[in-house]
């Protein structure tokens, strides 16, 4: 089983099957705090998809999914829309 730091290395080479792996390991995980965050599904859903968009166009930008979470979810608060 590869390390979440060689899948981010991976996508940084444009890996798309990196990319698939990760969110296979951290997709439900991320729903279920991002269920507890954010106001409704539809933004849940949104949000979801830009942690991972975000992860591939710069995933050197934060050490962990932790980062993007975290990033994400700021933003989702502090515009109080959905993060697109």
């Amino acid at each position: 089983m590869q390390t979440d730091r060689e899948l981010f290395q991976q996508i940084e080479q444009k890996n798309s099957q990196a990319l698939e792996l990760l969110y296979d390991r951290y997709e439900k995980s991320i729903y279920v705090v991002l269920t507890r965050m954010v106001p409704d599904e539809q933004h849940v859903q949104l949000t979801l998809k830009q942690i991972f968009h975000d992860i591939w166009k710069n995933p050197s930008r934060h050490s962990s999914i932790h980062g993007y979470l975290i990033s994400a979810v700021k933003r989702t608060k502090s515009t109080r829309q959905p993060v697109s």
